[in-house]
């Protein structure tokens, strides 16, 4: 990859444990993005997914403490984990986390996590937790991939995120709580693709594995 400028807005990972044990349930590293000092942490090497689950449980660890305050999916708490910035919030059953450089702007590791939060609550009727996670899990995904590129922030207005989560027009989007009954829409179209995944998401939601 080229050479980034130092005004592009990047993440290093994105990060779903189980608020219990601090277990993963699901998680996405960028590490094309950053130096290879970046990638050593006390654990060892980012690049190992043994080290990744040992670093997760450590951030989760850390954030418990730092975050002890925190009593609703809305509220954000920032903090710092070895040579990162690191965004967290905390809901039903599920601490999320954006992880981030030293360099990068707080604010825009908020606004990320932010627009994850909104769109997780749009597609889940605002009912967030591991039980939701696992139904709409192709479109957690998507979501993912929607507001970042290989880490690199595309968007994070839930409304464009959303809209392409769902397959639907933007305009058709309302962030406004609603009384709609049934699945969000377009999530049956990707379900082949993504049984594997749910099903060792399911495994790590229930403990096993």
């Amino acid at each position: 990859m080229s050479q980034l400028s130092t005004s592009i807005s990047k993440i290093f990972g994105i990060i779903f444990v189980r608020s219990q044990d601090g277990t993963r349930l699901y998680s996405k590293y960028y590490p094309q993005l950053f130096p290879k000092n970046l990638l050593r942490v006390p654990e060892g090497v980012l690049t190992n997914i043994d080290v990744q689950k040992q670093f997760e449980h450590n951030v989760w660890e850390k954030g418990k403490r730092v975050g002890a305050r925190l009593t609703k999916g809305s509220e954000t708490e920032i903090f710092q984990y070895c040579q990162f910035n690191i965004v967290m919030k905390a809901f039903n059953e599920v601490h999320l986390f954006v992880l981030g450089d030293f360099e990068e702007n707080e604010i825009i590791l908020s606004q990320v996590i932010n627009g994850i939060y909104e769109s997780l609550n749009h597609i889940t009727k605002d009912h967030i937790n591991k039980k939701t996670l696992l139904e709409n899990f192709d479109q957690v995904i998507i979501i993912i991939d929607e507001i970042c590129d290989q880490g690199i922030i595309i968007t994070i207005d839930p409304s464009v995120i959303i809209a392409r989560a769902t397959m639907r027009d933007t305009e058709a989007i309302s962030l406004e709580k609603q009384e709609t009954s049934g699945s969000s829409g377009g999530g049956g179209a990707f379900s082949s693709v993504f049984a594997s995944a749910k099903r060792t998401f399911a495994q790590q939601f229930m403990g096993s594995g």
